[in-house]
């Protein structure tokens, strides 16, 4: 990749406005950005030589350089150059984030230039874009309002001698009552209290050392957290947190906990109460305890939320649940069912078609029998399979009508080869023309001089080899 000058230098240092862009940037997205800024115009820049010279690696450049671009402080663009309609890269890098009238001026300026056939916006990839919004959740949970501190309503007696002494006193003011004065702001001391015995203290237990497939296991589930979720824990392992992933190890595989924390995750609410507008997640770590720990309602123990392990098939313990559950709750008075009045017995809950989780007690079941869930989820993939034909149709468009350039280039390059060969061919037939005619009036030339010595000399025929 080639770096193209983005606007004209101001000043060698990075601007303090893009050292405090903490939202959009990390140290390593700055440090790189700085790298990147040092180097002219011209430089090819590549992230493994530079995470080389500066001992980081590629990975973590490449998601830095991400940030980089998602901030818009990197534009990267592509270029099809019309003699051999070729494509290459060429980035442009900003001390501040790019806006979107310096982005158009940008390609209209290279669009412009000799030689360009069409050039367009690489836009960042989806794994930067989840990388920026990661680390912007990241910073905003870790911001805190520092509390104000507290304002002192009276003066130290110490800095008050200090000050006298330092400017001195006024005339006619005595020393003594100085010193009356400082005693009488001063705070009265406690009196003093017969030292209690201290109590012995407890020596705090070291925590659980963990081998290296527990370790494994555990951040395997631990990754299995959605990132709004991730976004809410602490930096460090809580101990309850720790401990309940290792019970649930305990009875199954690190595998089935994932599927579990996925599960549990939408099928608990979790998702629709940290989506913007919900009401929220009140206690992180209680919410990944609650999607890791065993179920304490079924006693089976290959009972998986519902499911059997090993077949597959519904939890039949589970089942009867859910009908016990189903069913009126008798009346004080007798066993009928029915109250005095003799009301009708509860409604019957709807169930979702796809994922079987049950509706809301009294609602209707919708038409397409979906959840509201299940039918996001849906929506999104219709929508994402409307993306993807789109993109697919557009790719095949770009591809029949390069294919097309292509084509005609094909064309014209054997229409020049055919007329090239053509202009030679004519050229050896002139040449082999003229060099006939040499030869043939060689040929006359030489008989006529054979005739004129014959007539003038002929004598000279006895001696001749052509007589």
């Amino acid at each position: 990749m080639r770096k193209r000058s983005g606007r004209p230098p101001r000043f060698a240092a990075v601007p303090n406005e893009t050292v405090d862009d903490a939202d959009n940037l990390d140290l390593e997205a700055l440090g790189l950005l700085t790298v990147v800024l040092r180097h002219r115009d011209g430089y090819e820049i590549t992230l493994h030589e530079i995470a080389e010279k500066y001992g980081y690696g590629r990975d973590g450049l490449a998601g830095a350089w991400g940030l980089l671009q998602v901030a818009r402080y990197v534009v990267k663009v592509k270029i099809q150059w019309a003699g051999d309609n070729q494509f290459s890269t060429e980035v442009v890098v900003y001390d501040t984030p790019a806006t979107d009238d310096e982005v158009k001026e940008l390609l209209d300026s290279i669009a412009r230039e000799p030689n360009v056939r069409t050039v367009k916006l690489d836009p960042p990839t989806k794994s930067a874009r989840e990388r920026a919004a990661k680390h912007l959740a990241k910073v905003e949970a870790k911001r805190k309002v520092k509390p104000e501190r507290r304002k002192l309503d009276f003066e130290v007696p110490g800095q008050a001698a200090e000050s006298g002494r330092g400017r001195g006193t006024r005339r006619g003011e005595d020393r003594g009552s100085v010193a009356a004065g400082a005693a009488a702001t001063a705070p009265a001391k406690p009196p003093r209290k017969s030292a209690a015995p201290k109590k012995p203290t407890k020596k705090k237990e070291p925590g659980r050392r963990l081998s290296q497939s527990e370790a494994a296991a555990v951040k395997l589930v631990e990754a299995a957290f959605p990132e709004q979720l991730r976004a809410l824990l602490p930096s460090y392992r809580p101990p309850v947190l720790r401990d309940a992933i290792l019970d649930a190890l305990d009875s199954r595989t690190a595998d089935v906990l994932v599927e579990r924390v996925k599960r549990r995750w939408w099928m608990h609410g979790y998702e629709e109460a940290a989506m913007p507008g919900g009401k929220g997640i009140g206690s992180a770590i209680g919410v990944a305890v609650a999607l890791v720990r065993p179920s304490a309602d079924c006693p089976e123990p290959m009972c998986e939320d519902g499911v059997i392990l090993d077949s597959g098939a519904a939890c039949r313990t589970c089942e009867q649940r859910k009908e016990d559950r189903k069913r009126p709750v008798p009346a004080q008075r007798g066993e009928s069912g029915e109250d005095e009045g003799g009301a009708a017995p509860a409604p019957r809950r709807w169930k979702c078609r796809s994922c079987h989780t049950l509706g809301k007690t009294g609602s209707e079941a919708p038409q397409d029998g979906l959840c509201g869930q299940c039918r996001k989820e849906e929506q999104e993939a219709e929508a994402e399979a409307a993306r993807l034909r789109e993109d697919l149709a557009r790719a095949e468009a770009q591809r029949e009508q390069l294919a097309r350039e292509r084509w005609i280039e094909l064309v014209e390059d054997a229409y020049l080869e055919h007329a090239e060969r053509e202009r030679e061919a004519a050229e050896e037939r002139v040449r082999r023309e003229a060099e006939e005619q040499r030869r043939r009036a060689d040929t006359e030339e030489r008989r006529r001089l054979h005739e004129q010595i014959a007539r003038e000399n002929p004598e000279l025929l006895a001696y001749s080899q052509t007589a």
